[in-house]
């Protein structure tokens, strides 16, 4: 492949990571930074905005994360692809949405279940004296509904991340191959020493 195929098949593979729930790329680990310290986490990748060059996720208003965005916004993500021994990386800048039109949009096509990771009645991490979801009764119930769960949306957040830098390592017997991508006014790649 040449640089340009290599570019647009790493976006594609985020694409179909976005969509596809057993796709390799559709979770995905985040480096944020917090105290100096590099905190890395595991997320849901739900969507991918190629022409924007954004990825997105979603998380709780008051976690830990969000803290740490707010004060360092840029974001690194790495997915690894482990059948065809693809890793990307990419790094770029966040924006936090709340109870925006992006977020209603988002927060509509979840499910019942979905909603539960918002639901919670205390802040993610928050000390527990004994294991517990933290969740109020209501969600024990059977019958629960969409409606029931409408109070969560207060503590739903989706961030998006405008990609400006994107690697491309690709693991293989007869030789690895690693390419490097910087946007300025378009993608500029580079191969580099894997």
């Amino acid at each position: 492949m040449d640089l340009n195929e290599v570019l647009t098949t790493s976006w594609q593979m985020l694409a179909k990571g976005a969509l596809q729930k057993k796709h390799p790329l559709h979770t995905a680990t985040i480096g944020t930074m917090a105290n100096n310290i590099p905190q890395l986490r595991t997320v849901v990748l739900r969507k991918t905005a190629i022409a924007n060059r954004q990825l997105f996720f979603y998380t709780d208003i008051r976690s830990a994360k969000i803290q740490a965005l707010k004060a360092h916004p840029t974001l690194s993500w790495l997915f690894y692809h482990p059948t065809k021994n693809i890793q990307i990386r990419a790094i770029g800048n966040t924006t936090i949405h709340h109870q925006n039109e992006l977020t209603l949009t988002q927060w509509k096509t979840l499910p019942t279940y979905g909603r539960k990771t918002y639901g919670t009645l205390q802040a993610p991490s928050t000390p527990l004296t004994q294991a517990a979801d933290d969740l109020p009764p209501l969600w024990q119930s059977p019958t629960i509904t969409l409606a029931d769960t409408e109070y969560a949306y207060a503590n739903f957040a989706v961030v998006s991340c405008e990609i400006y830098y994107l690697e491309w390592l690709h693991l293989q017997r007869s030789g690895h191959q690693r390419a490097q991508f910087n946007y300025v006014q378009g993608w500029e790649g580079s191969w580099v020493v894997p």
